[in-house]
């Protein structure tokens, strides 16, 4: 039951996933303000901050809380009823058992799905928004492999070049969210490469390397893209 200091359902919103092909629930989302103390208080949510959070700055728990928030609401919209979301051996939420999740956060909005979509194996959501200048060079030098500059280019004619390399970082984040439990390790950018935006407004994505048994090098897997406003947007993969 929630907690009467807990602010009311409204203040969650909604945003979709897109069309990928599977009966997924619309994210929940909540925004938060980093300099606001009462967005760190853990208590009065009654969710449990781990100690390595509580070690953390103020920044992180405002986060972490927020994110958590997002995921206990929408696993309370699935029926289940936990209090916490505990954090696994790789740092990844446990999510309780039949049902499949992902949190992301950026700067003042956080953001979670929790689904038990049959046949799902993965699901991953990331928010971004787009960096500074350094931050758009970093992501050309460490997220692309040279294979995707052109389908980058293709989208950046489209979208403009930030916007583009924006959406790839946020691609490979939502892919390697759905992908991690079933590749059992990390990897990294170069594990999949950007194809480009196919009519159905989906991102083809193609696997670069051998993840798991069921995702082989040259599998392909789609991204939803659904922008917030100019400078933000969601992707979000499910396989």
């Amino acid at each position: 039951m929630q907690s009467p200091d807990v602010p009311a359902m409204t203040s969650f919103s909604r945003l979709s996933l897109g069309d990928l092909p599977f009966d997924l629930p619309q994210a929940i989302a909540l925004p938060f303000d980093i300099h606001d103390p009462s967005h760190a208080d853990f208590g009065r949510h009654g969710i449990t901050c781990p100690p390595s959070v509580a070690r953390s700055v103020t920044k992180r728990q405002v986060e972490f809380l927020a994110g958590r928030r997002c995921a206990l609401q929408a696993l309370r919209e699935r029926q289940c009823l936990v209090t916490d979301l505990p954090i696994g051996p790789d740092r990844a939420p446990l999510w309780p058992e039949g049902l499949l999740g992902s949190i992301t956060h950026v700067d003042g909005l956080a953001a979670a799905v929790a689904t038990g979509a049959r046949g799902l194996r993965g699901i991953g959501i990331d928010i971004e928004r787009i960096p500074n200048q350094g931050g758009l060079d970093a992501l050309r030098s460490t997220v692309l492999v040279a294979g995707e500059h052109r389908a980058i280019d293709e989208l950046a004619d489209a979208m403009g070049q930030p916007m583009a390399l924006t959406l790839a970082f946020s691609a490979k984040e939502s892919f390697y969210k759905a992908a991690a439990k079933a590749a059992g390790r990390m990897f990294d950018f170069d594990a999949v490469e950007v194809l480009g935006m196919a009519s159905s407004g989906l991102l083809d994505l193609v696997v670069a390397v051998d993840l798991s048994a069921d995702l082989p090098r040259g599998t392909l897997m789609q991204v939803s893209v659904t922008h917030l406003d100019e400078r933000t947007l969601m992707t979000a993969c499910a396989w």
